[in-house]
């Protein structure tokens, strides 16, 4: 009697199952990135809404609608669909196009400083951007020096010039000093951060009650001073900047892989992570002259997104571009929802992020964040012999 035959199903390490496979890894990916881009449109609809006026989240997409389509309101004959109109694009419309701007901003540039200096507790401060805003803006509030201009747009320029200092020493180490290690820049961050942060504190100490109250909130990031005409300012730097590190993608993938594996795959590691600190930098820079300090979105995002999609940069980094938006969205709402008087979204976001950053941190059991892209499907994988790694 002759055995019967039966079609063995497909397996990961052949070709049909392998082909199944990575289809299946792709469309997790796109389908999570689809959901991220409706909730941040969902959450943008309803957050216009929150202005202390009456109206529902169909009132703020028609109040958008309307304007996009070209439909003006006569303020005598419909009163309540004008000033739905006229909240929405001179209120709040501007604030909540802010907060998906830097939002998408800030988690851009933590998924990449995370991975050009091996890093999973790097964001887009960690050089001491931040610190030198701070000071160029006190340099501008407290002694009234600012190049250029002075008022609101001096205290700006200050702030996007100072930010950009600390970086280009990093920068000029890098340049320097061949071969530098990621942990050498991120000290080298952290001296140069405190350095900026004592002349800071220096000013603060030997002025007045009112000018440290304005000093102090200035720092506190918050989307409340953002209006049309600074809105298109800080869209233009970060939409440069975002595509540009959008197409270093497979640099970063390299990257993760540690220097000499990248070096090995034929990539300038230096002339990379140099490329790619300049992008972040002047990205951060442009964004925090007009917000102030606003964490855990660089920090958060792309560990939340790494966590659900895995390490490959292609994935990881738009993700984190509409993870960062509804973040954001998210915290700046509950700032205008709950509080009598505008709460900064920064104070916000210290006690929305802590605890799901910690949450995160828990759930991994203290393992080491590895950024290699070791998700995808390998058709080798079954034919490799076990080996134990030290």
């Amino acid at each position: 009697m002759s055995p019967l035959k039966h079609r063995p199903a497909p397996q990961p390490d052949t070709d049909e199952g392998f082909r199944a496979e990575y289809r299946s890894y792709i469309w997790r990916k796109v389908l999570f990135i689809a959901f991220l881009a409706a909730a941040m449109f969902i959450l943008l609809g309803y957050s216009v809404t929150v202005s202390g006026r009456d109206m529902t989240f169909w009132d703020g997409i028609m109040a958008i609608a309307d304007r996009i389509m070209g439909v003006t309101y006569d303020r005598a004959e419909e009163p309540v669909k004008f000033w739905n109109d006229y909240i929405v694009w001179n209120s709040t419309m501007p604030r909540v196009l802010g907060a998906v701007v830097c939002g998408a901003g800030l988690a851009v540039c933590g998924a990449a400083m995370q991975v050009v200096l091996n890093n999973p507790l790097a964001e887009p401060y960690t050089l001491g951007v931040s610190s030198g805003a701070v000071f160029g803006a006190c340099l501008a509030i407290i002694l009234g020096f600012s190049f250029g201009s002075i008022g609101t747009y001096g205290i700006i320029g200050n702030a996007f010039i100072f930010a950009l200092v600390p970086c280009a020493v990093v920068i000029v180490l890098v340049g320097v000093m061949k071969g530098i290690s990621p942990v050498t820049m991120i000290l080298a961050g952290t001296a140069i951060s405190y350095f900026f942060s004592g002349l800071t504190t220096l000013m603060m100490v030997r002025t007045d009650d009112d000018t440290l109250t304005s000093s102090f909130r200035w720092q506190i990031g918050s989307l409340a001073d953002i209006g049309w005409n600074s809105i298109w300012v800080i869209f233009a730097g970060t939409a440069v900047c975002t595509a540009v590190l959008m197409m270093t993608t497979k640099y970063l993938n390299a990257l993760a892989l540690g220097d000499r594996s990248a070096t090995s795959l034929g990539v300038d590691v230096n002339k990379v992570r140099y490329t790619i600190l300049i992008v972040s930098s002047l990205m951060v820079a442009v964004i925090l002259s007009f917000t102030g300090i606003i964490g855990f979105i660089g920090l958060l995002a792309p560990h939340m997104v790494r966590s659900i999609l895995g390490a490959d940069n292609r994935y990881v980094i738009p993700a984190s571009m509409l993870l960062g938006p509804v973040i954001l969205l998210f915290a700046d709402t509950i700032s205008r929802f709950l509080a009598e008087v505008d709460l900064p979204v920064g104070i916000v976001m210290m006690f929305v992020g802590s605890p799901i950053f910690l949450y995160i941190l828990l759930g991994r059991r203290g393992r080491r964040v590895m950024y290699r892209c070791s998700d995808m499907p390998d058709r080798t994988a079954a034919s490799r012999p076990a080996t134990a790694h030290s």
